[in-house]
């Protein structure tokens, strides 16, 4: 899942001496969150349409709406932009840009070259796009989540009972957070279970292990 799969790769920039008025117009007329701002070619800030909205005046203003345009005509697009900008380069990975993206608090970030050439622009809507894409949840199957004893073997025995249930495996997730030391969540995404394999599969699963939840979205339930 390398970001260069995913990026946006038509990247619609801003000059920082343009005006609030210009990103404003590109905002209303393309179908993007955020606008890289280059300075003599060169990356030094990002404007998102939060940006845009909080420069804009109060509800409360009594300035008319030519009055506000014009006030926007004034205000460059470097003194509002953000600043440092948080990148990352093409061949890093999908889940690596999500986490830098959680614990800044933001919602994209431009993809660059070693060079600092802007390669693309990947955004929360991608890193969705992907997450469904390999979940295969798009594609509806079958659902199981597990507590279980983090130990050698313990996954191989519920793919093996899968796989002898006609099932196919389309995806296996893990994760460490929220549970006791010693255990690991795990989640399946199957295809092919049979309804009539399905519920002695269920029950062959609460002697493996602790069943959080089942979902079959092949039968809407």
């Amino acid at each position: 899942m390398l970001i260069k799969e995913w990026m946006s790769k038509s990247v619609i920039t801003i000059d920082s001496k343009d005006f609030l008025t210009d990103a404003a117009k590109l905002f209303k007329t393309k179908v993007i969150s955020m606008l890289p701002v280059l300075k003599d070619g060169k990356l030094i800030g990002i404007l998102t349409d939060g940006d845009v909205k909080k420069a804009m005046p109060s509800d409360a203003t009594s300035l008319d709406k030519y009055e506000i345009m014009s006030l926007l005509d004034k205000i460059t697009i470097e003194s509002v932009m953000s600043k440092p900008v948080v990148t990352i380069q093409a061949d890093h990975t999908v889940d690596e840009a999500a986490g830098i993206m959680l614990s800044n608090g933001i919602s994209g970030m431009p993809v660059v070259s070693f060079g600092g050439k802007i390669e693309g622009i990947i955004t929360k809507s991608d890193i969705f796009r992907c997450f469904v894409s390999f979940t295969g949840v798009s594609n509806k199957g079958q659902v199981f989540a597990f507590n279980l004893q983090d130990k050698p073997g313990i996954i191989k025995n519920l793919t093996d009972m899968i796989r002898n249930s006609g099932g196919r495996l389309c995806s296996i997730m893990t994760s460490y957070d929220d549970i006791e030391e010693g255990f690991r969540k795990v989640f399946f995404h199957t295809f092919d279970i049979d309804p009539s394999s399905f519920d002695g599969l269920v029950e062959k699963f609460h002697e493996a292990g602790e069943l959080i939840y089942v979902a079959d979205l092949s039968r809407g339930f």
